[in-house]
């Protein structure tokens, strides 16, 4: 069974969630919480009484699907943390996060340049149509 530092990943959680709202402002828009997070930095009380944590082989799921009061749905609030982050100096953490943005912009940029094509694939499609008709 691993050792799970609380407090560091907590930290790591707040420092993600910190860069992700710093570029959110800039029109950038990352996930390093993963795609399903809702995380914000908070209190490290808070974080213990809020959320619930799994590890897993390679990652921590940080997690609260607590149902809300009075509504038919649930937090739906994941957030996923390599675990090796857990190990990382304040630079290490920065370097990987810089690395990690990289490597999300390009997948966005290769992403649109995917939809682009798509597109006018199908505008091709239907022009051929259109002239059969």
């Amino acid at each position: 069974m691993k050792e799970l530092n609380l407090w560091k990943l907590w930290e790591v959680c707040n420092t993600l969630s910190n860069k992700q709202s710093e570029l959110a402002e800039e029109s950038i828009y990352v996930h390093l919480l993963g795609h399903h997070s809702n995380y914000c930095a908070e209190t490290f009380e808070s974080f213990l009484e809020y959320y619930s944590f799994k590890i897993e082989v390679d990652e921590i799921t940080v997690f609260n699907n607590d149902g809300v009061p009075y509504e038919l749905y649930n937090n739906k609030d994941y957030s996923y943390i390599p675990f090796c982050l857990l190990s990382f100096s304040a630079e290490k953490l920065e370097n990987w996060i810089k690395t990690e943005i990289e490597l999300q912009l390009e997948k966005q940029q290769r992403d649109k340049l995917e939809e682009k094509e798509n597109i006018k694939q199908q505008i091709k499609r239907l022009e051929t149509q259109l002239n059969n008709l």
